[in-house]
């Protein structure tokens, strides 16, 4: 018995061992790259489908954001009358006192913040005089407003403004460091800044036959040779209204930003001078009027009804997306994006349909048209309030046609 007990205690520690549970077997070297690959494959289905899911979520974003500019423009115009105005040019700001129509040096972006219910905002630069208006103003235009702004290209932010622009008020000059930019333009038209010279035929019942001007004259069989000429106006209705092709303003000009073609009054004297002239009359101001012979539902000293807009409402451009070169978001260095969100009348807050919309590309300006940072098209609201995301393939004439107000040419694109 002495002998015996280890070796029962040698099979029964032996016996243990061999029934002991299973053990758990370990990944294989190619079987953990082929999990590896399995995620990857998977995460590669999904991103798209998440990243389509994000983007059209601020699609829909960006189409309120529209939807709640036209209301306000809308309720403006059955409070007041009439559609707010375009204000008087780039570099002047809004002033509280002055309402809303063609007395407001502000543009339409300042004129709807009561529709906005930011009334505080826009009551915030009342009683200003030379002593408070620095600090006032700049408090005002560097408070930033999400309705303004794309959630699809940048959010709601204060940015830094160039230091070359100084912007006009009541009480004088400012020079402002920061501020807000937007990413929604009033429709102007189908012209920009290059209004068709037939409209001398009209004009020279109201401005005198002397008058010089300015405008591109494209000979007709040799459409490349262009040529710049100043002449009085009964001489250029009387050889040039029926020419097409020919047009007010320079040669080449038709994609210059309009704060590069629009002249700024230089005080409220001057700027009240120059709007009681009716629009066509205005062709005697120093840039021959281009910002005023316009189209569309706001241009520089608007006072438009719904009552003219002849096209229908439902057929009419309102207010759109605008295009901003994709690198300058956030610097506000970009032709059409570089003046402070609140100023008057620019391709900052205006857009017309005279070329195609384009969506956001690095580097490239495009000053005077609509678009956006979305692939699925643009944002663009009618005068009857309804909202659409439009093709950026947009057939040129059906664009044009939906950005004039009484053509009589409109043709509203099939959803």
């Amino acid at each position: 018995m002495v002998t015996a007990s280890p070796r029962r205690w040698s099979f029964a520690c032996a016996s243990a061992g061999r029934h002991a549970g299973p053990q758990a077997p370990g990944f294989t070297l190619v079987e953990l790259l082929v999990v590896v690959a399995i995620v990857a494959v998977l995460v590669a289905l999904l991103l798209p489908a998440v990243q389509a899911c994000r983007e059209t979520a601020r699609l829909q974003s960006c189409r309120n954001n529209v939807r709640q500019l036209a209301a306000a423009m809308l309720h403006h115009e059955s409070a007041m009358g009439h559609f707010p105005s375009g204000g008087w040019g780039p570099n002047w700001l809004g002033v509280a006192e002055r309402g809303s129509d063609t007395a407001q040096p502000g543009g339409w972006t300042y004129s709807v913040l009561p529709y906005l219910d930011a009334n505080q905002l826009h009551e915030f630069v009342t009683g200003v005089d030379a002593t408070t208006a620095a600090a006032a103003y700049q408090q005002m235009v560097s408070t930033p407003l999400a309705v303004f702004s794309c959630p699809g290209r940048r959010s709601a932010q204060v940015v830094s403004l160039p230091a070359s622009v100084s912007y006009s008020t009541a009480v004088g000059v400012l020079a402002l460091q920061v501020g807000t930019v937007g990413d929604y333009a009033a429709s102007g038209g189908s012209t920009a800044t290059c209004p068709p010279v037939a409209l001398l035929e009209q004009a020279i019942k109201v401005v005198a036959p002397n008058t010089k001007v300015t405008f591109c004259h494209v000979p007709q069989g040799n459409s490349c040779n262009y040529q710049t000429q100043s002449l009085s106006l009964s001489a250029t209705e009387q050889g040039h209204a029926d020419h097409d092709g020919d047009h007010i303003g320079p040669c080449y000009s038709c994609d210059d930003d309009m704060a590069a073609i629009a002249v700024n009054p230089q005080s409220l004297t001057e700027g009240d001078t120059w709007r009681a002239l009716v629009p066509l009359a205005r062709l005697a101001l120093p840039d021959n009027g281009i910002p005023d012979l316009q189209d569309g539902i706001v241009h520089r000293m608007s006072r438009v009804t719904s009552a003219i807009v002849r096209d229908g409402l439902s057929n009419t451009y309102l207010i759109g997306e605008k295009y901003v070169a994709a690198s300058r978001y956030t610097s506000a260095s970009d032709a059409g994006d570089n003046r402070v969100l609140f100023a008057g009348y620019s391709s900052s807050n205006v857009r017309w349909a005279y070329d195609p919309p384009a969506q956001d590309q690095v580097g490239v300006s495009r000053p005077n048209v609509f678009g956006s940072a979305h692939r699925a098209g643009w944002n663009v609201s009618f005068t009857d309030g309804s909202v659409r995301t439009m093709d950026f393939e947009v057939d040129a004439a059906v664009h044009a046609g939906l950005a004039a107000r009484a053509d009589n040419r409109f043709t509203l694109p099939v959803d």
